[in-house]
């Protein structure tokens, strides 16, 4: 089996909750949306990878993973990596009986794709696209995907000024709906391209209408872009 991957290598995680964790990166290529505020556009064309072997993929994690005994997570990333979930199978098979834990990020749309590896991934980072970014809406995908993988999962929300008060209250009716403990992350937009950033006073508002519905919801930029870090 083969997959498009645009990069293998070694970091600090620079989103959510496991902000500042050390992982391994496989970043694929390929996506099925086209969110205006995307940080890796590059990711985004299927062509744009180079073609590798399971084993060639494999080989380049375990090279990484030898650079340093404190990294233990192999990240999946992208582009949309629920594209190629077959290919991440094998690749979560291979390293389970090792210790080695995954880690997916998603769009959160893909829910037959995601079927075939919601049982043997660790940590699953879900966005909610809004429509407002995304140019669609995916409220059905989100909740079927979300009952799927909840007791695995935590949310992030990219906040813009474009960012409408009705779709993100319809965000957090669909979380509140699976389960108000799904730990819930507001990510102000890092400044990208002529996407503008939502106020701070407004995101603290929205946190603030969050918290009314959800146990744990936090406000976390990208770290990992303020500090330069790849």
């Amino acid at each position: 089996m083969t997959g498009r991957i645009l990069e293998i290598f070694s970091s600090i995680q620079g989103e959510g909750i496991y902000a500042g964790t050390p992982m391994v990166f496989v970043r694929f290529t390929g996506c099925n949306l086209n969110c205006d505020y995307c940080d890796t556009p590059e990711s985004q064309k299927l062509e744009k990878g180079n073609i590798l072997t399971t084993e060639e993929i494999i080989s380049k994690i375990e090279q990484e993973l030898s650079l340093s005994k404190k990294t233990s997570i192999i990240s999946f990333t992208g582009g949309e990596p629920v594209l190629h979930a077959e290919i991440i199978s094998d690749i979560i098979h291979n390293f389970k009986s090792k210790g080695i834990k995954s880690y997916i990020d998603t769009n959160g749309t893909l829910c037959e794709n995601f079927s075939k590896i919601v049982d043997i991934i660790d940590y699953v980072a879900m966005d909610i696209k809004l429509p407002s970014s995304c140019e669609a809406e995916f409220w059905r995908e989100h909740l079927e995907f979300l009952k799927m993988s909840k007791n695995k999962t935590f949310i992030k929300i990219v906040l813009t000024a474009k960012t409408a008060y009705n779709e993100f209250r319809k965000a957090i009716e669909i979380i509140e709906q699976v389960d108000s403990s799904i730990p819930l992350v507001l990510q102000p937009v890092t400044v990208i391209r002529n996407i503008e950033p939502m106020p701070f006073d407004v995101v603290r508002a929205f946190r603030k209408l969050a918290e009314e519905k959800l146990a744990n919801v936090s406000i976390i930029p990208q770290t990992h872009k303020k500090k330069g870090i790849r």
